[in-house]
C-alpha cells in the first residue's frame, strides 16, 4: 500500500470517528465529587445464554450477582473517595422520561422515589449483553478512493440506558446511552464479559466529577 492510500486510510478513520455522535449529556453545574453514590439497576438481558453458561457456569440463572460485584469492584478500582453501594431494583420501580440531547427526545430512565441516602444516585435500566456481528465498509471519498475493504466484526456488546440524580433535590445531573464492546475472533471469554462490564461503567462515568 502506498503513503497515499495509507493516509486517505487514516484520515477516512479520523473523519468516521470525528463523526461518532455524543450519546451523553452532563450537566455543567455538576462540579462537586459525591462522597456517596448508589448504584440501582435492573435485572440485565442476555443474548448470549450459551457464553454465560460457558464462561460464567455459576452465574446462570443469577447473572445479576456476578453484574453487581463487578460494579462495586471496578467503581472502587477506578475511582477514590467515594463510597458506593449497588443494588439491583424490580423494573416496576423505574419510569421514563423525555430529556433534551443535542435537540432531539431522549428517553432516560428514573427511578419513581429516591430515599435520600447517598449523594448521587445512578440508575441503570434496559441492559442487554449478548453477541454482535457487524459488517463495516470503508467510504469513498472521490474519485480513485474505494476505501479499506469490508470486514465482519464480532462482539460481545453491552447496550442499555442510564441517568444520574441528585439524592437531595431529584434533579438529573447526567445521562446517556451505553454502547460497550469487547471484540473477539473466534469465541467469547470471560475476559470479555469483564470488559464490557467495565467499558459500560467507563462510559457512564465520563466527564462526571465521579471520574476525577
Amino acid at each position: 500500500m502506498g503513503k497515499k492510500s495509507v493516509f486517505m486510510l487514516l484520515l477516512a478513520c479520523m473523519l468516521l470517528i470525528g463523526c461518532a455522535p455524543k450519546l451523553y449529556v452532563v450537566d455543567p453545574s455538576w462540579v462537586l465529587k459525591p462522597s456517596r453514590v448508589k448504584v440501582l439497576f435492573t435485572e440485565p438481558g442476555i443474548g448470549s445464554p450459551k457464553d454465560l453458561a460457558d464462561d460464567l457456569p455459576g452465574y446462570v440463572n443469577n447473572f445479576s450477582d456476578w453484574y453487581r460485584a463487578q460494579l462495586e469492584a471496578f467503581l472502587n478500582a477506578s475511582t477514590k473517595g467515594v463510597a458506593y453501594s449497588v443494588e439491583k431494583v424490580s423494573r416496576d420501580l423505574v419510569a421514563y422520561e423525555f430529556s433534551d440531547m443535542d435537540g432531539t427526545n431522549f428517553k432516560t430512565p428514573k427511578l419513581k422515589a429516591l430515599d435520600g441516602s447517598a449523594d448521587v444516585f445512578l440508575v441503570i435500566d434496559d441492559l442487554w449483553i449478548g453477541r454482535v456481528k457487524e459488517k463495516s465498509c470503508g467510504g469513498g471519498m472521490g474519485p480513485g478512493f474505494s476505501g479499506p475493504p469490508c470486514v465482519d466484526s464480532k462482539s460481545l456488546t453491552g447496550t442499555g440506558r442510564y441517568a444520574f440524580f441528585d439524592g437531595k433535590t431529584g434533579a438529573k445531573l447526567g445521562y446517556g446511552d451505553i454502547k460497550a464492546e469487547s471484540f473477539f475472533t473466534f469465541t467469547v471469554s470471560l475476559d470479555d464479559w469483564i470488559n464490557v462490564v467495565n467499558k459500560t461503567i467507563e462510559i457512564m462515568l465520563k466527564d462526571t466529577p465521579i471520574a476525577r
